[in-house]
This record gives C-alpha cells, sequence and structure tokens, in this order.
C-alpha cells in the first residue's frame, strides 16, 4: 500500500510539473509586458532587447527543451523519490540547481541554433519557474505531512535495537508525527538479556514521553518470523556492538523480504567519539572522531590566522627589530632560537622564538631536571639560571614569542590552541595525552589567561587543553584572544 501510494504521489508530481513548467511559459511570455510597464513605470531601468517579443511560436524550442531538461534534471536529482525527510531547504536547492542546469542547457541551445530570443524572458521564465517548483513542493510536502499526522501513509519500522540508540531513534520519531514514521516493535537480537534489556527500554521510552512502545521481539528467528507476517517497511538496526555479527544475516532476511534495511551510521559512537559517513568514490566509509572533527569553521580559522598573523608581523616589524638587536648586542649568539616541536595530529615542524637563555641551554638541560616545578613529562623552573637578562623580561610579556607569528602564517600553528610540545615530551606521554595534539598548536589557550605558569601539574595543562579542543568555537577562540592581551601586558603568571 505504501510503495502505491509512493508511486502515485510521483506520477502526480511529474504531470504537475508538466503544467507548472507549460504554465509559467504563457505566464512569462504574456506577462513580460506588464513587466516592462512596471519598469518603465518604477524607474527600474532594467535592459530589455524590445518592447515586443517575437510571435509566440518562436518561443515553442523554449518550452520543449525546459519540458525534457526539467523532468530529466529533477529525476536525477532525486525529486520524484521520496521526500519524506526532506527539509524546506532541500526543496529550495533541488529547485535552484535544476533551473541552473535548464538555464544552461537553453543558452546552449540558442547559442548553437542561432536563435536570437529576448534574453530577459529566459531569465525570467527560469526564476519563475524556481519559484513555482519551489512552492508546489513545499505544499505538496506540507500536505502530506498533515495527513501523516492523522495516520494516513505511513511507514511501519521495527527498530532492531534495545539501547541508548535505539532510545534515541524513538524519541525522535515519537517527536516528529509529520514523518509517518510509525515503530511497529523493538527487536533484541540477542536472546539471553532480552527480558532485562526491554525493561529498560520501557522505564528510558516512558521518561522521555514516548508511551506507544509495540512489541517486543527477542532473538532473531522471532524477528523473522515478524517480518515475514507482518506489513514491515524498514528495519533500524542499533546498538551494534554486542550482536554485529547477526546483523549480516538479517539484512539478508530484509533483502530476500524486500525490506528497506539501515544501519545506525554511529554505531561505534562512544562519548566525545562520534562518527560519520563519507563515501570514496561509490565505497560508503563510516569513520571516526572526537571535536572538533573537519568542520567547516576550522577553515575559516586558518584563514584568520592568516589574515591577522600577516597583519601582525607587518605592524610589529620594527619592534621584532629592536628586539633582534637588542638579543644581539646583550648576549652572545644568535637571536633567533629554532626547535623542533610536534604540531597537528604528530606532525614535526621547525618552531622560532626570539632566544632568552644562553646558546649552550639545552645542553644544561640533564642537570637542572632535578628541580623541575612541573609534574609530569614537561619542564618548568621559575628561577631558571639559563636564562639571560633580556630574555627575563621577554618572557615576562611573552615578547620572545613574536617570532611565532611566522609559524602561525606558514601554518604550522595557529593564533589559539593548545602549546606544541617538544618530541621528547611526547615520548612521555599516556596514551589519553594525545589527543592533544588532534588540533593545530597555537600561541596562546586556556592555559595563558588560567596563569601559566603558576599551572604546576602537566594532567592540569592537559585537562585545559582538551576543555578547549572539546568545545571549540570561533567565538572561544576571540575571547581568549582578548583574555590574553591583558595578561600579558600585566606579565600574569609569567616567569
Amino acid at each position: 500500500m505504501l510503495k502505491e501510494n509512493w508511486r502515485s504521489i510521483a506520477r502526480i508530481e511529474r504531470v504537475a510539473d508538466f503544467l507548472l513548467i507549460v504554465g509559467v511559459f504563457f505566464v512569462t511570455y504574456y506577462g513580460r509586458a506588464s513587466l516592462l510597464y512596471w519598469n518603465q513605470r518604477l524607474g527600474w531601468h532594467l535592459q530589455f532587447g524590445g518592447e515586443r517579443l517575437a510571435p509566440l511560436k518562436d518561443y515553442f524550442i523554449v518550452l520543449v527543451v525546459a519540458l525534457v531538461g526539467y523532468l530529466a534534471t529533477l529525476n536525477i536529482l532525486g525529486a520524484y523519490g521520496s521526500m519524506r525527510l526532506s527539509s524546506s531547504w532541500r526543496i529550495l536547492r533541488l529547485s535552484v540547481l535544476s533551473s541552473l542546469i535548464v538555464f544552461m542547457l537553453l543558452a546552449a541551445t540558442l547559442f548553437i541554433l542561432k536563435v536570437d530570443l529576448s534574453r530577459s524572458f529566459v531569465v525570467m521564465f527560469c526564476v519563475l519557474a524556481t519559484l513555482s517548483i519551489t512552492a508546489e513542493r513545499f505544499l505538496v510536502l506540507e500536505f502530506l505531512r498533515f495527513w501523516r499526522r492523522r495516520g494516513r501513509n505511513f511507514r511501519n519500522i521495527i527498530i532492531a535495537g534495545s539501547g541508548e540508540q535505539a532510545v534515541r531513534m524513538a524519541i525522535e520519531i515519537h517527536g516528529r508525527p509529520e514523518l509517518g514514521l510509525r515503530i511497529f516493535g523493538f527487536a533484541d537480537l540477542s536472546t539471553d538479556t532480552g527480558g532485562a534489556k526491554f525493561a529498560e527500554l520501557r522505564a528510558a521510552l516512558r521518561r522521555a514521553g514516548v508511551q506507544r512502545i509495540g512489541r517486543l521481539i527477542e532473538g532473531t528467528r522471532q524477528l523473522e518470523s515478524v517480518v515475514r507476517e507482518n506489513p514491515i517497511d524498514e528495519v533500524i538496526f542499533t546498538d551494534l556492538t554486542e550482536v554485529l555479527p547477526k546483523v549480516e544475516e538479517m539484512v539478508l532476511l530484509c533483502a530476500e523480504q524486500g525490506i528497506r534495511s539501515t544501519i545506525a551510521a554511529d554505531l561505534f559512537s562512544i562519548g566525545l567519539v562520534k562518527s560519520g559517513i563519507s563515501y570514496f568514490g561509490s565505497m560508503p566509509l563510516i569513520h571516526f572522531q572526537t571535536p572538533p572533527g573537519d568542520r567547516w569553521e576550522l577553515a575559516l580559522k586558518r584563514s584568520i590566522d592568516v589574515m591577522l598573523s600577516g597583519l601582525i608581523l607587518l605592524l610589529i616589524f620594527p619592534l621584532l627589530l629592536i628586539i633582534w638587536v637588542s638579543i644581539r648586542f646583550g648576549s652572545r649568539g644568535p637571536a633567533i632560537f629554532s626547535q623542533t616541536r610536534v604540531g597537528l595530529n604528530g606532525r614535526h615542524f621547525t618552531m622560532y622564538k626570539f632566544r632568552s637563555m644562553r646558546v649552550d641551554a639545552e645542553k644544561e638541560l640533564q642537570t637542572l631536571l632535578s628541580q623541575n616545578e612541573m609534574q609530569g613529562p614537561v619542564f618548568k623552573l621559575s628561577d631558571d639560571p639559563r636564562i639571560t637578562p633580556i630574555g627575563r623580561l621577554m618572557r615576562r610579556y611573552s615578547l620572545d614569542e613574536l617570532p611565532q607569528l611566522w609559524n602561525v602564517f606558514r601554518g604550522d600553528m595557529s593564533l589559539v590552541g593548545p602549546r606544541p610540545p617538544v618530541p621528547g615530551e611526547v615520548s612521555m606521554y599516556e596514551r589519553k595525552d594525545r589527543r592533544r595534539l588532534s588540533m593545530r598548536p597555537g600561541m596562546t589557550c586556556i592555559w595563558q589567561v588560567s596563569g601559566r605558569n603558576e599551572i604546576r601539574d602537566f594532567s592540569s595543562w592537559v585537562k585545559l587543553d582538551l576543555e578547549y579542543i572539546d568545545n571549540w568555537s570561533l567565538s572561544l577562540d576571540f575571547m581568549l584572544l582578548f583574555r590574553t592581551i591583558p595578561a600579558v601586558l600585566f606579565g600574569h603568571g609569567a616567569r
């Protein structure tokens, strides 16, 4: 019944689109005169190819190309498939994309055939077609949702799972009756703990306000019997970690019955570890990642880094020159100190700083390890004897870190992010500590505005970095940048 309804709706939509395009064609042709009137009346100064169009029969080529183009394009884009889960934005995207394709087809056809027709007519026709198709699809979608809210044209689904994911799925379905999804029941593919799991499932659903639970199905054999004897449209598999070997058998069972089967994409999501799906060619891939993932805002963050670091380098160039001269005359050795650091996902890069210690400071490190004031694989000493007088002043106001703006500009670092460690420190990390390398290192972060060297425990330092990563946003970056300014000017927590 459901498939027949869907096919009938698809046929109606095709006929409606055909009539709609024909109607828009005539409205455009005969309505262009009114557009000319309002253009003159309101002083829009739009350019038209003439006061009158060529005879109607000359424009039939536009109608023929548009009919073929729209119906074929909408079909390819999936506009005649099930729109049950579609949003208004998707409908608009389908209409705009199909109109752009048809516009290019019309332009190419008229150019190849050397047909001289009004360009304003073609543009006006495609714009009106876009608006008409969008409005038609939106009205159909709203009507179907209105129909489904009253229990018509629904899909019977079985949620094959009884854990947290199954509960989330049921709550989502319960809160969106316009989707026309009816939970026929819940299935537990493992037969040994079904009773206990179902009791927890009932309690969780009732707490969420879901009263209708449907049938409770224990084991693969009972699920096979239910699927065979009842009108089931789809089986959604959730909470798979314990029953994964049985899922393949059940998917094949659904395929033999002609029933759609779906596997929850976040089947292994645990805490902060989230999964998603993508395609490599035609191969579907499930990937797992922790925040911030591959969000588009990261590209914007990188753009901001390039612009701000480049601008700041230009503005403070005289200051950089003064510091460079002061270091060269203040102690023996080069003014710039370079060191290998560990960046994004373990990449090594060369980080630059103004030299604030004696030239042989790294060789003297072994003799000072016993005085380390940090707990963990990081060395910090507030009264480090290797620091030069000019170096102490630079460190107090973080002037020694200004060359790292070049690292930011190059892409090794960011303005905001966890501080980059040296390889020796990373080799002593515990497994859970390495997640601080999952984001591009930065010149400042939460630790910078939380006392900097007043933090004596490496685990607290890591906790602050992970807090930043897990809650990252562009607004957080800007907030930390603004908070860093007074921390640097007043030397809070610096040594």
